[in-house]
This record gives structure tokens, sequence and C-alpha cells, in this order.
């Protein structure tokens, strides 16, 4: 299990098994969303995400078609948003208040990444969104793990 909060604690959630992976996208969507260099982002089964406190509080703003984020309306940080009819969930990194077991697995969207920062990881990167072939090797790796045990030792980058 992990949880996490917004900013001012009014808005809570929790996650009963462990995020299947992070990514850090680098569209000018997710740099102006956050306020920073990239958006980070932890995806996991939605079916085991709940909200533990605050979803009334919750706002869904339509960023493009078909693109959610949501957000506290009392502080304005951004929250976890339901996807795939709530079979998925996105979880901004940044509001885990434990640690979440899994580390970033790639950097995408860099064609549009923010010309004063440098990437000095050795992630992947893709120009754009990363193919299929990609994600289905992430996802059958995430798959083989012990899904709901976060007691293994989370990989080091």
């Amino acid at each position: 299990m992990t949880s996490g909060s917004c900013l001012c604690g009014s808005v809570r959630w929790q996650l009963d098994a462990r995020p299947e992976f992070i990514n850090h996208c680098h569209c000018q969507m997710c740099r102006k969303a956050s306020g920073a260099a990239f958006g980070s982002f932890a995806h996991g089964d939605g079916l085991r995400f709940r909200w533990v406190q605050g979803h009334s509080i919750v706002t869904l703003y339509q960023s493009s078609p078909g693109n959610f984020r949501n957000f506290c309306s009392k502080c304005g940080s951004r929250v976890p948003v339901l996807e795939a009819d709530g079979t998925e969930v996105i979880i901004p990194a940044g509001t885990f208040d434990d640690d979440p077991a899994v580390r970033p697995i790639v950097h995408f969207h860099v064609e549009s990444m923010a010309p004063w920062y440098e990437i000095t990881d050795t992630l992947p990167q893709f120009s754009k969104f990363p193919p299929d072939s990609f994600w289905t090797e992430v996802l059958s790796e995430s798959a083989g793990r012990a899904d709901g045990d976060l007691s293994e030792e989370p990989p080091k980058n």
C-alpha cells in the first residue's frame, strides 16, 4: 500500500498495490501543469485506488480532448486521475507521502523539453510517446513482480 495527499492535506488517496512505473513527460502541457522541467507520473491499477479524504473538492480540468487533470480546489495541487473507465490511475509522483517502491523508467516527449533543462540520467528517451513495444515490455516486467508486496527493495537508478 502507498498513499499521498495534496499540499494542504485536504485531499488524500491510497493505492493498495505497488504502482507499475513512473514516467517523466516533457510535453509543454505537463511542464506548464507542473511548473517544472517535466511532469513525473506514477501509473497503477485504478481498481486498487481509493480516495481517503476530500474527493468532493477535487476539480477536473480537461487540458486537451480526452486528457484530464485533477487538482485540489483548495490549494491547487495536482492529484490523481482515474482513466480507462477507472481501471488505471495516474498519480502525480510528487503527491506520494511515502516511498512508492518504484523508480522512473523513461523520459518522453523530449523534443518538447524545456530548453534550459538537460537530461543527465541514463533512462530511455523518446522524442514523442514511446512505441507500444516499449510499454508491452514494461508492463510484462511489472506483472512479474509481487503486485501487492511492497517489502522488496526498490530498484536503484
